[in-house]
Formats: C-alpha cells, structure tokens, sequence
C-alpha cells in the first residue's frame, strides 16, 4: 500500500505538471461546484495542487491557502510510514478520529472565510 500511495502521488504529480483543471464551474471536478457555481471546501485543492508541482508556490497558496500544509504533511506522512509498518504501530482510533476532525474543522474554516471574503 505504502509504495502503490508513492506511485499515485508521482503519477499524479506528472499529470499535473502538464495539465490545469479549468476555472469554468461548467467544466469543474467538483460536483458541487458544477451545480451551484460555489466552492466547496476542498475546491481549488487540484489547481493548487497543479501549481505546487510546476513551484508556483504563491499561485497554489491563492487557490487554496492549505494547499502547502496539506502536501507537506501527506508527503511527511508517507516519508514515515516505514518506520511505523516496521515497528507495526498504528494511531489509536481517538488519534485518528482527532486528526480527521481538525483537518475537517481547518478546511471548514478556511471556507467560510473564503465564502464572506467573496461576498
């Protein structure tokens, strides 16, 4: 699993390397996006994502302002997944469940500022 989330990450790199999703909400990857014309919380993320591969390091901040976090933690992340399959260690459930909720919590507010700021 460890190596197969590597491969998808460089492949993913790649493909984003050359291509940009549209900013036509007609065109977006997010369904809600496509329907209501509105941000989700992730949306930007991909185009973000984009230009964080190309080092376009302002650009990915202005699509999505966790966009650095978000991939520096997922690339730490895997970096140390060796070690913790080695030494066979898990997050307990409460970990796990606190991690997701401050993500959730985190993406929820960068939205709502993103909502009132183009309002």
């Amino acid at each position: 699993m460890w190596a197969l989330a590597g491969a998808a990450a460089l492949a993913a790199a790649i493909v984003l390397r050359r291509w940009m999703p549209s900013d036509d909400p007609a065109l977006a990857i997010c369904w809600l996006r496509r329907v209501t014309h509105h941000d989700c919380p992730t949306c930007g993320m991909t185009r973000a994502a984009a230009h964080l591969v190309r080092g376009e390091w302002a650009a990915a901040v202005a699509r999505h302002p966790l966009a650095i976090p978000l991939a520096a933690e997922a690339a730490a992340l895997w970096l140390v997944a060796p070690v913790a399959i080695v030494r066979r260690w898990r997050p307990s459930g409460r970990t796990a469940r606190a991690w997701l909720y401050a993500h959730v919590a985190l993406l929820l507010a960068v939205w709502i500022v993103r909502l009132f700021s183009h309002a």
